[in-house]
This record gives structure tokens, sequence and C-alpha cells, in this order.
């Protein structure tokens, strides 16, 4: 793996062979992640003050482009090390607020302009949404908020961003390429968790202005014996779209994470965020295709690791 670090203002630096190092790779919230260790020499010092981004790459494939948080100089009995670390680029619109804003009919072009442009992140081709409301920003939220809300809203999805730093504000789509664990795939471990604590079942949305409301369901998990309810008021005027979107988003964040399958298998697996893993464990009852929400990738000493968080795809 090699590390090359661009410096604010122009210019690189190409890090000597990496010591150590590990990529968590989400496509979106939480960041991508990255942290690695290096040999360091002196002459760094000076260029390390304008580190700004850092592009991972082996063999001209780019693993991750992200932002520098932090670099560290170490100096121990093991000699001089260099370690930096950092996170993807939707880092740009997560750390910048948004001003308050109200859109009387936004479309997704004018919300690109206005939360992503500024932060000069690219984005790829993508399907003209249009609000029949109006859509609000509130003050202190941030970029990320401001985009995501109104795809969630009017397109039913969750934009997302690669590893080379491409927004994608559009949904996702199955390739059809499948990478299979099965009981002959060699596995470090793997863990299916179903947790039921949090997640709601029921929201029920309350205008009190209108004495209007919505309740919105979610109806798997009822019919798996979950009893969540929450109430939820809003203000005035509130259109009966915008009342289910409210309560939809509130289970779909509920639910996140709940149902998770995990596994770690040796070396580097071809499974990004965003691919399908096809799971043919019948000796453990795990089987079905599960979307890939976080692949994390782990190079040290003892070799090469491949973490993979999961969710089933039809959830």
């Amino acid at each position: 793996m090699e590390a090359v670090v661009q410096l604010y203002g122009g210019g690189s630096l190409v890090l000597a062979p990496l010591l150590e190092w590990e990529a968590t790779l989400t496509g979106g919230v939480p960041c991508d992640s990255f942290r690695l260790k290096c040999p360091y020499d002196a002459a760094q010092a000076a260029l390390l003050e304008r580190a700004w981004r850092v592009t991972l790459q082996e063999k001209g494939i780019v693993l991750l482009r992200a932002v520098v948080d932090e670099t560290e100089i170490v100096q121990n009995g093991a000699g001089r090390t260099l370690e930096i670390s950092g996170r993807g680029l939707a880092a740009l619109l997560l750390d910048n607020e948004a001003e308050a804003v109200t859109y009387t009919r936004p479309t997704l072009s004018e919300l690109l302009r206005r939360h992503v442009a500024p932060y000069g992140l690219p984005w790829g081709t993508f399907t003209e949404l249009q609000g029949e409301a109006e859509y609000s920003v509130s003050s202190g939220e941030s970029q990320w908020r401001a985009l995501e809300g109104f795809t969630r809203w009017v397109g039913g999805f969750v934009p997302r961003i690669t590893a080379e730093g491409l927004l994608l504000p559009a949904p996702w789509k199955d390739s059809g390429t499948r990478l299979v664990i099965g009981t002959k795939t060699p596995l470090l471990e793997l863990r299916w968790r179903d947790r039921r604590y949090g997640v709601y079942s029921e929201v029920l949305v309350v205008d009190k202005v209108r004495r209007q409301t919505q309740r919105v369901e979610y109806a798997s998990f009822l019919a798996r014996g979950g009893c969540c309810r929450r109430v939820l008021y809003v203000p005035g005027r509130s259109s009966s779209a915008a009342m289910r979107y409210t309560g939809q988003y509130q289970i779909e964040r509920s639910r996140e994470g709940a149902r998770q399958l995990t596994a770690a298998l040796p070396g580097r697996q071809n499974a990004a965020p965003g691919s399908v893993v096809r799971m043919e464990r019948g000796d453990i009852g795990i089987q079905g295709d599960f979307y890939v929400n976080e692949a994390a990738y782990c190079c040290s000493a003892a070799g090469e690791t491949t973490t993979l968080c999961m969710r089933r795809l039809e959830e």
C-alpha cells in the first residue's frame, strides 16, 4: 500500500513504506476513516505543517482519498515514526454548518449547489428531484444533513461517497455481483447481532395545530413482537407527506445497525460498502444476501484482515 500526502497550496509527499495501516470504509456517515504508521525523516517536519489530504492506493487503484485530521511524530526505543489519521471526504460536509434557509420548491441541483459545491466535492450523474412542499434547513445543521434530509424526503435514499471522493446523489442499485462466503471460506470470526432495544415499532406524528396525526409502523418488527412507540409533535401546517417522512425517518434511524452480521476474514477481500455478500452458512443457520455497510481493512505485522459489517439486503 502506498500513501501520498497532498500539501495545501501545492505539492505532495510520498511516505516511506507503511509499517501499519487500517482503513474503514462506510460510504457515508459515520465517515470513512484511516490510520497509518511509517518511518519518519526530520526533513518532513516542515512539509507536514501543510498536510491536507491523503490518498491510499495500491497498483494504481485508489482505496481511499481522505482529509488529514492529525499527524503525530513519535520517537522511542523503536526509532522514529510518523502516524497520520483522518476521515473520508464526507468530513468536508459534516464539519461545516449550514445557515438557516427555507426552500419553497427545492431541487436536488439547488441543494448540491448551495450545500456541496462550496467545499470542492464533485458529484456523479443524477436524476433531478423536486420537492412539492417547503423544505427547511435549520441553523447549525451540517451541510451533509441538509443534503441527506432532502434526498430522504423527496427521493427516499441516502447519498453516498465513493472511496475516491465522488458524491453519488442517487439511489443505490444492485450490480448483481456477489462475494460468496460459504462453509469452506476461511473465517476468523462471524457474529450475528439482533438488537431489539431502542428500535421503534411505531411512531405517532402529531400536528396539534391542525389536530391531525400520522401513524408510521415498522411492520416486520411488529410481526416479531416489537413494541416501542414514540410520539412526535411537529409544527403546525406540516403536510401529511412531511409527517409521514418524519415518522419513517425516526424508525429508520432507530433500526440502523440493529440487525448486523459481522464477518472477519483473512487477507483483503473485494467487498466495499455498497457491494453484496451471499452467505451460504447452513452450518450456523445464516444464509441469504447481505448489503455491506462497512468494510474495515487492517494491515500489521500479523498480516492483512478484512472485517465486513452487513445487513440483510431486503432490510
